[in-house]
């Protein structure tokens, strides 16, 4: 125990940071679905970001890219799975949940290349899998008038097929994209306490982000 305690480094606790919110929202779900799991979600998302910055910064452990792996797995793999089915309760099942796997598998799929193959220095080969797990808490953040079941379906089709596909999708590093991001992110999980009305109108902002993000490689082809 106290050799794995050793091994662990900063940018590891902020990775478990990232796992801690997956499975808490997993068990939010379970109780009762609540707009706070997929929230949850994207503050994963905030703390999968940062431990990669804090790597860069300093040194990581020997540990660090699997755990970071499986983190993801929990929080953009797992969580969005059982959050969208519990969700959508009656709504669509029987095409959803096989969908629902398929984005699933696509995902873990997405990881293990990811940790076998070489990636170009400023682009990833398939949508990331944060990405995808983003997609569609924003989605469902959105609010309950905008939840239809043939649209989450086609939603969780096309990320599953886009992140086991080799398009190139650039890394989100540039400060100009950077801040934006951010801000919006930071008042989505903000306006949570306050007004969940006002939460739906930045979730809104920040899944036509996402949406952007993802088409990004056929835009960029056809300008």
């Amino acid at each position: 125990m106290n050799q794995i305690l050793h091994t662990l480094k900063l940018p590891d606790l902020v990775t478990l940071l990232n796992a801690l919110c997956g499975i808490t929202a997993i068990l939010l779900t379970l109780n009762e679905p609540t707009y706070l799991a997929p929230l949850l979600i994207l503050i994963a998302a905030v703390a999968d970001g940062l431990d990669g910055h804090i790597a860069r910064k300093f040194s990581s452990s020997e540990i660090g890219s699997n755990l970071d792996s499986l983190a993801d797995v929990i929080s953009f793999g797992v969580t969005p799975v059982i959050i969208t089915f519990a969700i959508m309760e009656s709504r669509m099942q029987y095409i959803l949940l096989p969908a629902l796997i398929f984005y699933f598998v696509c995902g873990i799929l997405r990881l293990a290349r990811f940790n076998t193959m070489h990636q170009e220095l400023n682009s990833f080969s398939g949508l990331p899998i944060t990405a995808g797990g983003i997609a569609i808490a924003s989605y469902l953040l959105m609010g309950e008038v905008f939840l239809n079941g043939y649209l989450v379906t086609a939603i969780v089709l096309i990320l599953g097929v886009l992140m086991i596909s080799d398009i190139p999708y650039m890394k989100a590093r540039d400060k100009r994209i950077l801040m934006p991001l951010t801000l919006i992110f930071a008042a989505t999980m903000i306006s949570y306490f306050i007004n969940i009305e006002i939460m739906h109108i930045f979730a809104s902002l920040l899944s036509g982000i996402m949406a952007i993000y993802v088409l990004s490689p056929i835009i960029k082809r056809t300008t």
